[in-house]
């Protein structure tokens, strides 16, 4: 019987396998990116296609500011369509590069684009050189977007159309109006409360339209993520609404000459699935169609 040779030290060592993760993280970085550019590209598409198949022919034009900070990377902005189409409405996005400040290119847009309504969008802090605070206590400031929002603002008032401010969309509008604001961080038990993702519950004002609305004086859970409220109310407006710590979540229109106006702390174009919520956007897209 044979035996099997022995290996000695001056055989070479079998060759090494080749080491497979460079290939693996590539294949694995480039369906991150695959996924990235169907998210971005593709989704946008199936979303228009969805909600042009989802809408009415009546369906009203809802101009939108959208959300421009690192959340819009996240899909923020599409949720505001998603909540809308199911509202009935059509959101067109209104951005201030498009016209600047100026009103009477924004009127002119406002007029071409058959806009029946106007969304004012989260986003950043409001500059608080508009009311006297303090340029250092804010973060993501965008002043374009302020001076463009705070003339869109009056444009709508002046052709009577409706107005739904969300998040930073009730700061604006209250900055608009000569208001100011507060910086919650100042306290951290409110801005914890204010800031996370189990939000907190509001106490509807009697007789508000958000009561008339909700039908109830009291929302449950609200979705809050904001740092900055109302202070001192601007003109012609009343408060509608508070939250824990008697900060203020909603603000409405109260002169004789004003259109449909709310804006809400909260984020009702998330709570797709929470028909007490859904109530405002419904709301919202009645008046919008009626223009």
């Amino acid at each position: 019987m044979m035996e099997t040779p022995k290996k000695t030290n001056a055989e070479p060592d079998p060759a090494p396998k080749p080491r497979r993760w460079p290939r693996r993280m590539a294949i694995g970085t480039g369906l991150m990116v695959l996924a990235y550019l169907g998210y971005r590209i593709v989704f946008p598409f199936a979303l228009d296609q969805w909600a042009e198949n989802e809408l009415p022919a009546d369906a009203p034009n809802i101009a939108f500011s959208p959300n421009d900070t690192w959340l819009r990377e996240l899909g923020i902005n599409e949720a505001y369509k998603i909540s809308i189409t199911r509202a009935g409405g059509r959101l067109v996005p209104f951005h201030p590069e498009q016209t600047g400040a100026d009103s009477a290119r924004i009127e002119a847009w406002l007029e071409k684009n058959k806009i029946g309504g106007i969304i004012l969008g989260g986003g950043g802090d409001v500059d608080p050189r508009l009311y006297g605070g303090d340029p250092k206590e804010s973060a993501e400031v965008n002043r374009q977007r302020d001076d463009f929002e705070i003339t869109l603002i009056q444009a709508a008032v002046k052709k009577r159309l409706p107005i739904l401010g969300i998040c930073r969309g009730c700061q604006i509008l209250n900055v608009a109006r000569g208001g100011t604001l507060r910086n919650l961080d100042y306290n951290k038990t409110l801005a914890d409360i204010h800031f996370n993702s189990d939000g907190h519950p509001v106490t509807l004002a009697e007789g508000s339209r958000l009561e008339k609305i909700s039908k109830t004086q009291r929302l449950a859970i609200v979705g809050s993520y904001h740092r900055q409220a109302v202070m001192r109310l601007g003109r012609n407006l009343r408060i509608t609404a508070t939250g824990p710590g008697g900060v203020i979540e909603a603000i409405e229109g109260n002169a004789p000459g004003d259109p449909w106006l709310v804006a809400v702390q909260w984020h009702p174009e998330l709570a797709v699935g929470n028909e007490q919520q859904q109530k405002l956007l419904h709301a919202f897209v009645r008046e919008a169609k009626k223009k």
